[in-house]
């Protein structure tokens, strides 16, 4: 068993594009000098034990990060009740390997980790800086995507985080021409999903801007469902994905997927960047206080992201906390001045009248300007 699990796991981080995987009977078999010396450039170990009591197996995995002196660097242990080893991959395997993806990803956007960087290694420094929506990190992360780009060209997940980049650049308000940006975001996008049809992460950045810039919704969820069902243990896009299902006005459907993303990853490590989707998806739903109460802790843990203020405010305002809504009010237009209902109107995809009636509601009721 435990050997058919770790052939599990290495297909499983197989299907992110980031690292190599050596599955572990390679290791056992191949005892030549030069593979042994491949062996020696591995950056990652991955060790786990089984243990049984009762009618429960306890799997405990550890990640070791072979830099330098070898040191743990992610451990958890894993329960699953006999009677359930059918659904072993579902309940185990995909959540071993969502954890897992995080971490790497964290552990490897730590500046000066390496001597030399390629275009993965490059992109891997740019992608924690995005999380932050600092203007000035996030400037730089696009400066080191364009350099991985400039690497290797035809790189589908440089192209995809070019694609992010851009979007989230322009939905901050930096961009100065927004139409061209937007034009940016799809050719990018496009050209990471014809360069790798297979690749989910990619997938699923182009469904997020069919979502988010064309209003494509029906586009949005086919090709959410093919990323997940390429790699089902992404956290990423499980997350990304509840966004769409809030546009449509599926709030509990958005709740779903947040739960999934939430089971796959160590939330500490995507808080700052994923914890505001609550926020959407509780305003969509009209749980305005548990809208603000996950609003809150968004623009604490990423106070220069300006989309994380908008359904917090439109929350207070339902809830009539005008006074508390002004002063979210005052820095939302602090990091997007031009900020009014009216532009509101023009660039947010929510696909139903109801839903925008009511959002905007929100907004007009906490005081924000209508032009």
């Amino acid at each position: 068993m435990g050997l058919s699990l770790s052939h599990e796991i290495a297909a499983g981080l197989a299907r992110f594009r980031w690292f190599d995987v050596i599955a572990p009977t390679s290791l056992r078999r191949d005892r030549s000098a030069e593979a042994q010396h491949e062996y020696a450039k591995l950056d990652y170990l991955l060790d786990g034990t089984i243990s049984g009591s009762g009618k429960q197996l306890q799997i405990g995995v550890q990640l070791f990060d072979l830099a330098g002196q070898a040191r743990p660097a992610w451990s958890e242990r894993f329960d699953i009740a006999l009677s359930h080893l059918h659904r072993l991959d579902e309940l185990i395997t995909t959540r071993i390997v969502g954890r897992i993806d995080p971490v790497i990803l964290h552990i490897e956007g730590q500046p000066k980790r390496r001597e030399h960087y390629g275009a993965t290694g490059l992109l891997l420094l740019a992608i924690p800086l995005t999380f932050s929506m600092e203007r000035q990190q996030y400037e730089e992360a696009g400066r080191l995507i364009q350099q991985a780009l400039a690497v290797e060209p035809d790189n589908a997940m440089a192209e995809a985080w070019a694609a992010h980049w851009h979007l989230f650049y322009g939905g901050q308000g930096w961009a100065k021409d927004f139409d061209k940006t937007n034009e940016q975001v799809q050719q990018h996008a496009l050209r990471a999903i014809t360069l790798d049809a297979e690749n989910a992460e990619a997938l699923g950045i182009y469904a997020h801007c069919c979502s988010r810039v064309a209003s494509d919704f029906d586009r949005a969820l086919a090709f959410f469902d093919r990323a997940l069902r390429l790699n089902p243990s992404s956290a990423f896009n499980w997350a990304l994905s509840a966004l769409t299902y809030c546009y449509i006005g599926q709030p509990d459907a958005a709740l779903q997927r947040l739960r999934r993303y939430r089971e796959l990853a160590s939330p500490e490590l995507y808080f700052s960047y994923f914890e505001h989707f609550y926020t959407i998806a509780f305003t969509f739903k009209g749980h305005y206080e548990r809208a603000v109460l996950a609003g809150r802790r968004a623009v604490e843990a990423n106070p220069d992201f300006v989309n994380g203020y908008k359904p917090l405010i439109a929350s207070l305002g339902h809830l009539g906390w005008r006074d508390e809504a002004q002063g979210f009010v005052e820095k939302l237009l602090s990091l997007e001045p031009n900020f009014t209902i009216e532009k509101f109107e023009q660039t947010y995809p929510i696909k139903t009248t109801l839903d925008r009636d009511r959002y905007i509601s929100g907004l007009r009721l906490a005081g924000v300007a209508e032009r």
